[in-house]
């Protein structure tokens, strides 16, 4: 896919970022209906009794998926239209695709687990701890890309540079912040994904309003 092709309409892009916020609800949502997020031998346990319920959790978190690759794709867009030939924007926009692949790679481990979670104890618990592994480096990344371009942007003075000034922040901490060895490190990507979204929303609401 040839990002140079990323340049959408104002609208169609700000509808496009408020879509990351979409993803984050329904995640949301897909963790209640699960109701295990326990360590990884608990949630192969959970799986191996709960087939039903994580045949439901999949497609939601499918769907998830889904809205964060459209939320990318105007995410790139809107990098481009702060500065096309900016080498920290092609930085930024390179960051949010590894980021969707190493996220997306996450989920499927986890789907994996899930479906050999019966049969073989030993491979599920390896999944489950790739997936969860994968998920805080797909997350990091994507908030890495926020601390980049949102920087620029805060820079260039492109748009509310309150808001880009803010997504940096919140991207360079969360991102520097999960690498933080102690066991309240996960709160950093945690809030700083759920936090950016809603920063890139609102950055969205003001482009389809504009």
């Amino acid at each position: 896919m040839e990002l140079e092709a990323l340049m959408l309409s104002s609208k169609t892009t700000g509808w496009m970022l408020i879509m990351g916020l979409l993803a984050v609800i329904v995640v949301i949502i897909a963790i209640a209906i699960q109701a295990q997020d326990g360590t990884a031998a608990e949630l192969v346990a959970w799986a191996a009794e709960n087939e039903s319920t994580w045949q439901i959790v999949v497609p939601v978190n499918m769907i998830a998926n889904l809205l964060l690759v459209i939320f990318t794709v105007g995410f790139i867009s809107w990098a481009k239209s702060i500065d096309q030939s900016n080498s920290a924007i092609t930085v930024g926009k390179y960051l949010a695709l590894l980021a969707l692949f190493v996220i997306w790679v996450g989920d499927l481990s986890q789907i994996a687990a899930f479906n050999t979670a019966a049969d073989n104890t030993d491979a599920a618990h390896a999944l489950v701890s790739l997936s969860r592994e994968f998920t805080w480096i797909g997350i990091s990344t994507l908030l890495a890309s926020f601390f980049v371009v949102g920087t620029t942007a805060y820079m260039k003075k492109s748009g509310t540079p309150a808001l880009n000034g803010l997504l940096g922040l919140v991207g360079i901490v969360g991102s520097v912040g999960s690498f933080i060895p102690a066991e309240w490190s996960d709160l950093f990507w945690l809030l700083g994904f759920v936090i950016g979204m809603v920063l890139m929303a609102t950055i969205g609401v003001q482009k389809v309003r504009s």
